[in-house]
């Protein structure tokens, strides 16, 4: 089969897609006949199609083996959102927020292939470009729980599919198309090539087009200023010396385009209230290169290894505006975010004084960029150099009795307007597990923690009105989690369940503060915040049927000011309080048929500042379908209808509250209604 590559148009792209996919069901009866044939002679009929999903991988809950989510993923909150402890703020595509137990992203190490995607582009908007579609998995550290990750709040990193992934048995190439449509105004396309090109060469090209219109809310009002395209380009070339070692790389290219509001973490309302039916056109690419290495050697090392550059660059055209706006702003505006860094980490197990080690140990270093130009005046050049080492032991003291004591040596030097200045410190971290039984294990951890004062946000020049207290000190803390896991298989089905209760301390906690005086910022240490809360989650398995419940709870409070932390991006307050979760799914294997329900109960939220109203209490439903006949190998069709009710709510992470600029301006960023989506996808 061939198709002819036309112009990258976002029209020409979607026409080109749907004709490959016409001319790929061509073949269909032919695969379907071979098939039929094969399936007369063989017991064996499954079929071979390789599921594209995420594996979502998490701290916070023990799932036994592997789980694979078939999420039909638009969103970084389509995949993580059933994470107990982890939410997503933001619904447009420009603000995608990730929040730990009500931690926001800059307190989170966030890796895509191990590039840093450390960045602080815009209060208006967050700093993650990521594609779902094109994840392989998403690994998530619910806490500070190790030394290995530097976030204070945890860890999320995510890899990329490759071709060795996708390839199936006695395969040299393949090929996968998919088309999906949204009822609440998207539809979306995806092309991928891959293959093996030699014993040691293989290589994958990936294409991605999203088109967005804007959405409708629960209560069927249509936002405005979202209405945009997302395109996303992924090329690997992978390289297998031997069968111990893998070198990956990566080229990864996103763009998303549109016209869109000038705050994209506020609702509707709050824009028109504030800038009219104003949009702006508006550019937000990602560029990341990164060579990745693996070394495999039984049993005695694992290393992993990434050298990577990671570029972030944000455009508006804020020219010819007739509303009230900063007068030196009246021209197209850019801002840049460059990391340039490499980490390595190694595992490797050896016996020493009759006791089992299992040593974790790496190195970790960055370079952030961060450029800025009104028009064609630069406004602002800073940079933040990083680096940290570390090892933790796991020392088996007896079969049933581990400890692993940790150690990590952070290092950040700030060359910025505001200041030019070192940070620097050594912490420590302790984790024991006692196995009662097989299946029933008891853990208890702490780690001190470590965050210097970042970089101002790039986009606005802040950096000439703000305040930077000169004696400012890093922030320090102790996360403590204590716990137990538990699993034990039922002969028909199975049981897992965990349970995790957490304290975080910090200490000298920075904090932004608007200063309307000035129009700047003023940072400051204002004394010691708290978090607690706890995790927990039962799966229960029976032949093919699973249910899963969750619950996550988590309250924070500012020791100092006897109040919520309260930051300008969270009037009401971070936090995000207490929710359920409720996953069934059931394989109709005679069928070929996978069935899903997903509920989220969330409560309400009455830890907020003392002028603001609660956070309300929502539930939201979700259902999906997938079917992979086995007479047509390769072909996965998926259903599934989000908001199934209709729900009117705003995710406790987003954008909510009100602010009075004259008037009374509620800022919740509402997210979309009732979405009925199906993708057709076929994989040859």
């Amino acid at each position: 089969m061939t198709c002819s590559i036309p112009s990258t148009s976002k029209k020409y792209l979607l026409s080109y897609l749907t004709r490959c996919l016409k001319l790929s069901l061509l073949i269909l009866p032919i695969n379907v006949y071979a098939n039929i044939e094969s399936t007369n002679d063989e017991q064996d009929t499954t079929s071979t199609t390789t599921v594209w999903a995420t594996e979502i991988n998490s701290s916070s809950v023990f799932l036994g083996d592997d789980q694979i989510a078939i999420k039909q993923a638009d969103h970084l909150s389509d995949l993580l959102r059933d994470t107990p402890g982890v939410d997503v703020g933001g619904t447009h595509s420009v603000n995608q927020r990730i929040n730990i137990r009500g931690m926001n992203e800059t307190d989170l190490q966030i890796r895509l292939d191990g590039a840093s995607q450390s960045a602080n582009m815009f209060h208006h908007i967050g700093n993650l470009t990521l594609n779902a579609d094109i994840l392989k998995s998403a690994d998530v550290q619910v806490g500070a729980n190790s030394v290995v990750n530097g976030g204070i709040g945890g860890a999320v990193s995510f890899t990329t599919k490759n071709a060795q992934d996708l390839l199936q048995a006695d395969e040299d190439f393949g090929s996968r198309i998919s088309l999906n449509y949204g009822s609440n105004d998207y539809q979306q396309a995806s092309l991928a090539f891959y293959g093996q090109l030699s014993e040691k060469f293989d290589a994958m090209v990936y294409g991605y087009i999203y088109d967005r219109n804007n959405f409708s809310d629960g209560d069927g009002t249509p936002t405005f200023g979202s209405d945009g395209t997302i395109g996303n380009a992924l090329f690997k070339i992978g390289f297998s010396p031997d069968s111990q070692q893998r070198f990956d790389l990566a080229y990864d290219f996103y763009k998303d385009k549109g016209d869109y509001n000038p705050r994209p973490d506020m609702g509707s309302s709050a824009n028109e209230a504030l800038s009219q039916a104003t949009v702006m056109p508006t550019e937000y690419i990602r560029q990341t290169l990164s060579l990745n290495y693996l070394l495999e050697k039984n049993e005695d090392l694992y290393l992993t290894s990434s050298l990577y550059r990671n570029h972030i660059d944000l455009t508006r055209d804020e020219s010819g505006l007739t509303i009230r706006w900063p007068g030196d702003r009246l021209s197209e505006n850019n801002a840049q975010n460059i990391n340039t860094g490499f980490n390595t980490t190694a595992i490797s197990q050896v016996e020493l004084v009759n006791m089992n080690h299992k040593i974790t140990y790496g190195i970790d270093g960055n370079e952030q960029q961060s450029i800025s130009q009104y028009g064609n005046a630069e406004k602002t050049k800073e940079k933040a150099i990083s680096g940290a080492v570390f090892v933790e032991d796991r020392i088996n003291i007896t079969d049933s009795l581990s400890i692993t004591p940790g150690v990590r040596y952070d290092y950040f030097k700030r060359k910025a307007v505001t200041s030019t200045k070192s940070f620097d410190d050594i912490s420590f971290a302790l984790a024991a597990e006692y196995d009662i039984t097989d299946g029933f294990t008891l853990f208890a951890n702490s780690r001190q923690l470590f965050k210097a004062p970042q970089l101002l946000e790039t986009f606005i020049n802040y950096q000439a009105v703000t305040y930077l207290d000169p004696n400012i000190k890093a922030e320090s803390g102790l996360n403590t989690e204590v716990g137990f896991r538990f699993e034990h298989d039922l002969g028909d089905g199975s049981i897992a369940t965990n349970l995790t209760v957490f304290r975080t301390d910090i200490d000298d906690y920075i904090q932004k503060t608007y200063n309307p005086q000035n129009h700047g910022y003023d940072v400051e240490n204002i004394g010691d915040v708290e978090y607690e809360g706890f995790e927990a989650s039962i799966l229960y398995r029976i032949y093919d049927f699973g249910a899963q419940v969750t619950y996550a709870k988590s309250d924070n409070w500012d020791k100092t000011a006897n109040t919520p932390i309260i930051s300008r991006d969270s009037a009401r307050s971070t936090d995000i309080g207490d929710s359920i979760g409720l996953n069934l799914d059931y394989d109709l294997t005679s069928l070929d048929v996978i069935l899903g329900w997903n509920s989220r109960f969330i409560l309400e939220e009455d830890n907020v500042a003392q002028d603001q109203p609660v956070k309300p209490s929502y539930d939201v439903h979700n259902l999906y379908a997938q079917w992979l006949p086995r007479q047509i190998e390769g072909l996965a069709l998926t259903f599934g209808i989000d908001n199934i009710f209709n729900e009117q709510y705003a995710s406790h992470a987003s954008r909510s509250g009100t602010v009075n600029r004259g008037q009374l301006i509620n800022m919740t960023d509402y997210e979309p209604g009732r979405n009925v989506k199906a993708t057709l996808a076929y994989q040859f």
